[in-house]
């Protein structure tokens, strides 16, 4: 009797572990930054929260508009209970200070879980090209300057794992990226 209550049992338990086949690809690495209400936060501080990157800047006439319209859509195919965060890295700390990025987060921000970074400088580089393995380029605070950044957005895991990238730009960004995280919260 015991045993044939035990065997569902195992099976039941192996039944309901998912895993993702999507590849491990890095961790993101320790960094401390700055959110746009000025308070510090870890990057560890992400894990056990599946977690949508990019990296943006406030002054951007190019991609980063269409990359934010792009996470405010993506910000409504996840549920608000959903242990998400949707993280906006700067990647010009020199102009995008905390009270800056708070101006657009007023405006950009449609979502509670959707918080604005910034940092120094070294540390934002180090973090998106050494740690994220993106393109990323120091900022000399020139007017007209265009900061060399990513146009993708950055997937990972409950763990910290980066899990995926995907191209803001694709036509499909919204629901294929909203897949993805629905993929990585089925996991164990």
């Amino acid at each position: 009797m015991f045993r044939r209550l035990l065997l569902p049992a195992v099976f039941l338990a192996f039944a309901c572990h998912h895993e993702s086949d999507l590849p491990k690809l890095f961790p993101i690495p320790e960094a401390q930054l700055v959110t746009e209400t000025g308070k510090p936060v870890r990057m560890s501080e992400m894990k056990g929260n599946v977690v949508v990157y990019d990296f943006i800047f406030t002054s951007c006439a190019g991609t980063c508009p269409m990359m934010t319209a792009t996470m405010q859509k993506l910000t409504k195919k996840i549920p608000k209970q959903s242990p998400v965060r949707f993280v906006s890295i700067s990647v010009d700390p020199i102009r995008d200070t905390p009270e800056v990025l708070r101006g657009y987060a007023m405006y950009a921000r449609n979502d509670p879980r959707w918080m604005f970074l910034t940092g120094d400088g070294k540390t934002i580089v180090d973090l998106s090209a050494k740690g994220f393995k993106l393109a990323a380029g120091d900022a000399t605070g020139a007017a007209n300057e265009s900061v060399l950044h990513s146009v993708k957005f950055a997937i990972a895991d409950k763990n910290g794992v980066i899990r995926e990238y995907y191209s803001a730009t694709n036509d499909d960004a919204v629901d294929h990226v909203a897949s993805t995280v629905n993929e990585l919260l089925r996991e164990d």
